[in-house]
């Protein structure tokens, strides 16, 4: 598969968790050309305590977002700025709990319907939450609609990637994964705000934990 010309090297890189350089590059982000047949891994990476995903954000600047602790259905993240988060660990849902990130708050997440692995073109599911926010004085509720819209080759900052992209939206905007079933996680992530603000998150390495 072409997704494997990224040269040996720079998986090699990404696999013992040495740094990638972008090369300059704030982000690199660009989606190639839609592919027809992708395999998914069955389920979610269960991913060991001290699992690290580090990424370039939309102005160049580096972080990184680390596994802390984990249950049986949730797991817990905190990312380099301080914002600290769980959730549920069956994909791509909401938070259940989190802190300075930069608001505080807790919610109610419940599973609606829908099918999410393996992922598949064309697999929908959703997400209905309600909870409470520091940003906010009352309690709120909502729901978070998603779709595995496509597989695409996507360039970033680390290389290029066969990838599914899952797209979900809810009442604050829309958030984008390119989930690469190669690496076993997303390799990119952009969340697009009601306020016309743009988060990116491309993977420049992944730190593995003894």
């Amino acid at each position: 598969m072409r997704s494997l010309m990224i040269p040996l090297l720079l998986r090699y890189l990404l696999i013992i968790g040495l740094p990638v350089m972008a090369f300059g590059q704030a982000h690199a982000l660009e989606e190639l050309e839609r592919i027809d047949q992708l395999t998914s891994i069955p389920g979610p990476d269960q991913r060991n305590i001290g699992w690290e995903w580090h990424y370039i954000d939309q102005n160049g600047k580096p972080g990184y977002m680390r596994k802390v602790a984990a249950t049986e259905s949730t797991a817990s993240y905190s990312r380099s700025d301080g914002c600290q988060w769980t959730r549920d660990t069956r994909g791509f849902a909401p938070a259940i709990v989190w802190s300075d990130c930069p608001s505080s708050g807790k919610s109610k997440v419940d599973f609606v319907k829908g099918v999410i692995w393996p992922l598949k073109v064309g697999n929908k599911f959703s997400y209905q939450m309600q909870g409470t926010s520091s940003f906010l004085s009352f309690k709120w509720s909502g729901k978070r609609t998603c779709e595995v819209s496509y597989s695409v080759r996507v360039r970033t900052v680390s290389g290029e990637y066969d990838s599914f992209k899952i797209v979900c939206r809810e009442r604050w905007g829309t958030r984008s994964w390119w989930f690469s079933p190669e690496v076993g996680t997303a390799v990119a992530y952009q969340q697009e705000t009601s306020r016309d603000e743009t988060i990116l998150h491309e993977m420049t390495r992944i730190v593995y934990s003894k």
